[in-house]
């Protein structure tokens, strides 16, 4: 199939300056991070028409409990694909495995615009998280295998940065598609078929890790749960990512729909929730990338300590302290910084926390497990939305979940300096 083996296997990162390949590995997977991004975001920001479309009307007041169903399966296929790609990575590779979710999420983002009822919908939802869940722990792994050791951090930023701009993307979509033309949703999830289009193009310019084309052999799965220190850091770092998880999908994942919800017509409506969007992903970008410079000068525990507990702060205030919409959205700007911007610590502390041989496996089930509890999470958080007439007492009870984050970094080594363990 392949011409030259060479082309897909990465000479190992030992220099310290950025190589053309592993600009082409960052510029292609920071793409599929960007699909991630508008695949994840366009249930959020297009919800309420959807719903309205698809429900029943005798459950059409009950649109918040729904909403948390759709998320709930989008991460439950999220967290099973993100442990099934994982061990897949290690065993199959980090490029064969990245291809594969990237292609079924792909077709599945697509699908959901030919949806009929919430149940179809939902079933396209879930492939899509299986689709996400799967790329995300092999394509993190083959960035950071790549890059020089005295780079990877800023190019873990700039890659978790990708996952914003597509959340800017389809908010910014949605405001022309949605408020200026007032088409239907179901536009927003044609341009699902991009990425396929993107990996016929440049498919052959994808390498494979050379880290862990030597590591191949040894890859033993069950080791997470073997080794000591493994497991320490694994259910050290499982718990942090409960922690960012379970605030953003729980509370967070629901601020375009809240801001939307302070209109008065489904065309401000929509105008609110993607400029709330569009606002938030910028922050987001900026606090992904500010991260990555951020990790390398503090030290990665004292980095995520202080966007931790700026979460913490932001999220009360912005559902429940502002009164205006146009106040809401705003301030979009600083949570997205401080709770969009955590996500840059899954792509720089959790791959140095584990060798090659395992490293997909532990990182995707860092990163995806946590979605297990996090479905319960979006859960009560709909239902109590339903409940109470609104997100903005919910944001109460969930926002010291930032809380158990920093608790729980605080049992992780200090990675600063040390280099990628092989």
């Amino acid at each position: 199939m392949y011409a030259n083996q060479s082309l897909r296997e990465s000479p190992a990162p030992a220099g310290t300056s950025v190589t053309r390949e592993a600009w082409i590995v960052l510029a292609i997977v920071t793409t599929f991070w960007i699909a991630d991004g508008y695949d994840t975001f366009v249930l959020l920001v297009t919800g309420r028409p959807a719903l309205a479309e698809l429900l029943p009307p005798e459950v059409s007041h009950l649109f918040a409990r729904y909403l948390g169903y759709l998320v709930t399966i989008t991460l439950a296929g999220w967290a099973t694909g993100g442990v099934l790609g994982g061990v897949m990575g290690d065993r199959l590779g980090r490029r064969k495995t990245m291809l594969l979710g990237v292609a079924l999420y792909s077709v599945a983002t697509t699908a959901s615009a030919l949806t009929s009822t919430w149940q179809w919908l939902a079933l396209a939802r879930f492939l899509t998280g299986v689709g996400i869940g799967a790329e995300w722990g092999v394509g993190t792994s083959l960035l950071q295998e790549i890059w020089p050791e005295k780079w990877r951090t800023r190019g873990a930023g700039l890659l978790q940065a990708g996952f914003s701009v597509g959340g800017l993307l389809v908010s910014g979509l949605w405001i022309v598609v949605g408020s200026t033309f007032g088409l239907s949703w179901r536009w927003m999830y044609l341009f699902g078929i991009v990425p396929l289009l993107v990996i016929v193009a440049v498919y052959r310019r994808i390498p494979e890790s050379t880290r862990w084309t030597k590591a191949r052999h040894d890859v033993k799965p069950f080791a997470l749960f073997g080794e000591p220190q493994v497991r320490r850091h694994l259910v050290g770092a499982l718990v942090v990512s409960i922690s960012i998880t379970g605030g953003w999908w729980a509370v967070t994942s629901f601020l375009p729909t809240f801001v939307g919800s302070l209109a008065h017509d489904p065309r401000e409506a929509a105008s609110l929730a993607g400029w709330a969007g569009a606002l938030y992903n910028f922050g987001e970008i900026v606090g992904c990338i500010a991260m990555g410079f951020l990790a390398e000068a503090w030290g990665r525990r004292p980095t995520t300590i202080v966007y931790l507990l700026g979460s913490l702060l932001i999220v009360p205030f912005v559902f429940v302290g502002l009164g205006s919409a146009r106040a809401v959205t705003i301030a979009q700007l600083v949570s997205g910084f401080f709770t969009g911007g955590l996500y840059s610590w899954y792509a720089i502390h959790t791959p140095e926390l584990f060798p090659t041989r395992i490293r997909a496996t532990a990182i995707s089930i860092v990163f995806s497990g946590a979605r297990y509890l996090a479905m319960a999470g979006a859960i009560v958080a709909g239902t109590l939305a339903a409940a109470l007439g609104g997100f903005g007492k919910v944001a109460l009870w969930f926002a010291p979940i930032y809380l158990l984050g920093v608790v729980a970094v605080l049992f992780l080594p200090e990675t600063r300096g040390k280099g990628l363990p092989d």
